[in-house]
């Protein structure tokens, strides 16, 4: 029987979340339950052409990140540190967290350029996220051109659906036709019943590209406020597959251009363990991307 090996390049530096990605998609490519310390300093020493020290403080990141992330996401993280090494938990369903590794880490749908078959997929988790994070009556649209939901192709007739749908005012500015989506993927928002003015509503910039952090401008809330009249400004959101490490040198920078970054743990721990909507896309397409990843040894 002919073994599927990782081609996921090791890091070449000791990031503690670049290691357990990478771990991470070894486990999954490779079918494997388990991976003890051993196995982990093994491939660190091969992939790193390093010896001592430096390798079982690689282990040691590695297995504290998977620690942390299990903690943030515990009921849709699907694996944990364990006192041997690294483990599967046995999650009911691990496609989700899978998914948005992939869109991570595999250099296969960049270099095919095949963004259209995720785009869709990752904005649909994403305003799923906003809407469960917003709470018990909220709603979402993915406004995201190409457009889907029911949005009209031409984006000044999308701004005045958007703003009937958000029952608010449209803005004194025009929108101009040439613009696609302004820089939204998604609108999710809060309305009271009473059907006042004055409620949340968040505008998403939804981006899988690798140099994410510039992406945090995108959305201009004053252009949006001359096209639909909020009132008080909304709030912006930049949605990434990623995640992004705790020491990331950015993130101060970053969320004071934009309100909140919602990476790949932020992501799950608002999802949780309730059903999501199109799964058996997201596993489709993320069983496929996992065969292509996977390498056929000699038997």
């Amino acid at each position: 029987m002919a073994k599927v090996e990782s081609q996921i390049s090791a890091p070449t530096t000791l990031d503690g979340s670049s290691l357990a990605d990478w771990a991470e998609s070894a486990m999954f490519i490779e079918q494997r339950q388990y991976m003890s310390r051993a196995s982990l300093r093994h491939r660190l020493r091969t992939a790193l052409s390093t010896e001592g020290d430096e390798i079982e403080l690689g282990v040691d990141l590695l297995l504290s990140e998977v620690a942390r992330r299990d903690q943030i996401a515990s009921q849709t993280y699907p694996f944990s540190e364990t006192v041997e090494g690294l483990a599967r938990k046995g999650i009911p369903d691990e496609a989700l967290y899978e998914f948005l590794l992939w869109l991570s880490v595999s250099p296969r749908y960049r270099q095919e350029n095949r963004y259209r078959e995720i785009d869709e997929p990752f904005d649909t988790l994403v305003k799923q996220a906003l809407i469960r994070c917003l709470g018990p009556n909220a709603k979402g649209v993915r406004f995201a051109f190409p457009s889907s939901d029911g949005r009209p192709s031409g984006f000044p007739e999308a701004v005045r659906w958007l703003a009937q749908l958000l029952n608010l005012s449209s803005g004194a500015a025009i929108p101009r036709p040439r613009v696609k989506d302004g820089g939204v993927d998604i609108v999710a928002w809060r309305p009271f019943k009473d059907r006042r003015t004055g409620f949340i509503v968040v505008l998403c910039q939804c981006t899988v590209e690798e140099n994410w952090p510039p992406k945090t401008k995108d959305i201009v809330v004053g252009k949006w406020n001359g096209w639909i009249d909020f009132g008080l400004n909304p709030l912006t959101v930049l949605a990434i597959p990623f995640a992004v490490p705790m020491a990331f040198d950015q993130w101060d920078k970053l969320r004071r251009t934009v309100n909140i970054v919602l990476d790949r743990l932020r992501l799950c721990e608002l999802l949780g363990p309730e059903p999501v909507d199109d799964i058996k896309e997201i596993r489709t397409w993320t069983q496929a991307e996992r065969d292509l990843l996977g390498a056929m040894s000699s038997d």
